[in-house]
């Protein structure tokens, strides 16, 4: 039989932060149907991790779910340990997790506000990487990160997500630079308009709907994205058919971000 370009991710396990969330519960399934077993974090949704697990084991993986606090390192340490030990070795490590925002002029941000969201996408994913590297080096495995579209054509009032996802997009360049001597890859997926996760939290404000109704309109493909969209693209990330592919931000937007 012909190999698969997923039969690696076969080998060891995928970590998913944030796989209770709509994209990291998608992106967690996606790898448990290709028969990679996956490792996941939240941090409030207790039932909802559960519910995923379950979806995970039922394919017939190993499925596994831990709370993490990202600004405390033993909790990072613990999952990541925990992953090597029950699966033999991380493969993949994506970074699927991202506060609640609100679409504010940067005016009217209070800065308290400003920092909470760089504390969790920046700080979060430092604090990730700077823990995962060595556990990536024995594998020579990937991370991917989710970013946004926005960092490529900016949003009015996006502030929140676009500016903290453009250093998370600087730090996996850096890591990209810094350790594919190791056998190590980086990349991020810059998600649009999609009908999952964080979108349809604020679908609930008006003037976000608003925003989001003109995005997509002026989208060449006229239309919103899926969860199983940017997750089809994570995987793509992972498996062997990136293997020459690093440092790069691929925008799952329909073309809005042209």
């Amino acid at each position: 039989m012909p190999r698969s370009p997923f039969d690696d991710l076969a080998i060891g396990c995928a970590v998913v932060f944030g796989g209770s969330g709509g994209l990291g519960a998608e992106i967690a399934r996606k790898f448990a149907s290709v028969g990679s077993n996956v490792v996941f974090s939240y941090r409030r949704r207790a039932e909802q991790a559960e519910i995923v697990r379950e979806e995970i084991s039922a394919l017939g993986v190993t499925g596994l779910c831990r709370r993490v606090e990202l600004s405390d390192l033993d909790s990072i340490d613990d999952i990541l340990f925990g992953a090597e030990r029950e699966c033999g070795s991380i493969h993949t490590l994506v970074f699927a997790t991202g506060p609640s925002i609100r679409m504010v002029p940067i005016a009217e941000l209070p800065p308290a506000e400003w920092a909470s969201a760089v504390a969790a996408d920046v700080m979060g994913l430092f604090n990730v990487c700077h823990k995962a590297i060595p556990f990536l080096r024995r594998s020579k495995g990937s991370i991917v990160a989710l970013s946004t579209a926005g960092t490529k054509r900016y949003p009015t009032l996006d502030v929140m997500s676009a500016g903290p996802k453009a250093a998370v997009e600087m730090l996996i360049k850096g890591v990209a630079r810094e350790e594919g001597r190791n056998g190590i890859r980086a990349n991020a997926v810059g998600v649009g308009q999609i009908e999952a996760g964080l979108s349809l939290e604020l679908m609930a404000d008006p003037r976000f709907r608003r925003l989001a109704e003109r995005v997509v309109s002026s989208t060449p493909l006229r239309r919103y994205g899926t969860a199983e969209e940017v997750a089809n693209v994570v995987l793509f990330l992972a498996s062997s058919l990136a293997a020459f592919v690093s440092g790069e931000v691929i925008c799952v937007d329909g073309g809005g971000h042209i």
